[in-house]
């Protein structure tokens, strides 16, 4: 039986971190340009989260 490997992330760079944040207005800036809000609002999630779930890559 021949096995798949997945290509190595080790060196590959994240996509969508935290570049800036700033505590009292809770904003975000990710690293690729995109700027939102983390806080959340009642139970929703926050913009930051959409953001990075909305990015994710999907699985197969």
């Amino acid at each position: 039986m021949a096995t798949i490997s997945r290509p190595s992330a080790v060196n590959e760079p994240f996509k969508h971190v935290i570049a800036e944040y700033k505590h009292k207005a809770q904003t975000v800036l990710c690293v690729c340009g995109w700027t939102g809000s983390s806080a959340s609002i009642d139970t929703r999630p926050s913009e930051w989260s959409g953001h990075v779930a909305s990015t994710r890559p999907k699985r197969t």
